[in-house]
């Protein structure tokens, strides 16, 4: 049978569909081969798929469900992983609301959602810290200082980073003491994005824009890469797509931009920038499957550049 182990006297197989029995099926005195026997076909040799000190899978990498396959065919019960990275998340802002029905000054409070749904796919643990309001700055940096002495490695903030009578983020992180720390990046969206480092900790805070495009756009290529740096793997490189449509953006700014990319008849890929590129609108966003990078330096992107392309919810490392 398949999987059988063969006796020492044989040294082939020869599948039984192949034979036709005589004089037949029901009482046969001999059987007839009419095609060629090669020696061991069909037979399977002991280590002809893995071998003693192969390497199965470099540090580094991303497990996924072919590596458990290997790993419980080979007998391998216990490797060694990192420590999967834990988030804390805050909302901020007295017009966010965690009701279905709303007044029309108030909004609902969908980036925590968003980004706890991504932590599957982009490899984190996920606390929902609540909503800040606009005079807990105190509560604020008191949560900073019970993180210090937690198991969570990064507080993620969406909200009040930006230059408001309620934007306290920043003033809060600069009370602790920092050894990296940058605000405002020339990106759109997203642009007044923080970050901040603990001085002598391995704890982060990123403060996020409070738009839903800004905060997915700065999670996905700010707080995903550093997440990767964490778990040591290889940086997360971009795959390329032939825009379909020209787009007009600001020389001096990169711009992230929700983009459909498709297959053409001749196999190649092609990616088109879809409308209603604002940080507050989700519309566009829900009919989009790509990000694509508009790098700074250049205003005009015609029909038939070269963009890089990453995909929204889930890593390009996928695609290695």
């Amino acid at each position: 049978m398949t999987g059988g182990i063969i006796p020492k006297e044989f040294d082939t197989i020869i599948p039984i569909e192949q034979i036709v029995f005589h004089p037949n099926k029901v009482n046969p005195l001999n059987i007839v081969i009419d095609k060629k026997v090669k020696k061991y076909q069909h037979v399977r040799f002991k280590g002809s798929d893995f071998k003693i000190n192969d390497l199965l899978i470099k540090k580094g990498t991303i497990l996924q469900s072919n590596h458990i396959l290997a790993l419980k065919t080979l007998g391998i019960k216990n490797i060694k992983v990192k420590k999967i990275p834990k988030i804390l998340f805050f909302s901020t802002g007295n017009e966010i609301s965690n009701q279905e029905k709303i007044p029309n000054w108030k909004v609902r409070n969908s980036n925590s959602y968003y980004i706890q749904s991504l932590k599957k796919n982009l490899l984190f643990n996920f606390e929902n810290g609540g909503i800040l309001r606009d005079r807990d700055e105190l509560i604020f940096e008191n949560r900073i200082k019970t993180m210090l002495n937690s198991k969570f490695d990064i507080i993620i903030t969406s909200g009040a980073v930006s230059a408001g009578k309620h934007d306290y983020i920043p003033r809060v992180i600069k009370r602790f003491k920092l050894s990296n720390y940058f605000k405002s990046v020339a990106i759109r969206p997203g642009k007044p994005i923080l970050f901040a480092k603990i001085k002598g900790k391995q704890k982060v805070i990123f403060g996020l824009p409070g738009n839903p495009i800004s905060t997915a756009a700065c999670f996905r290529f700010f707080v995903y890469p550093y997440l990767l740096n964490l778990l040591e793997i290889d940086e997360e490189k971009p795959f390329q797509a032939v825009l379909k449509n020209e787009f007009f953006k600001k020389k001096n700014f990169t711009h992230f931009v929700k983009g459909k990319i498709y297959a053409t008849k001749n196999g190649k890929i092609e990616v088109e920038i879809l409308k209603g590129q604002e940080s507050f609108r989700i519309k566009s966003f829900i009919h989009s499957n790509i990000w694509s990078i508009l790098p700074s330096g250049k205003s005009k992107f015609k029909k038939g550049n070269i963009l890089d392309c990453f995909f929204p919810n889930y890593s390009n490392k996928n695609l290695i």
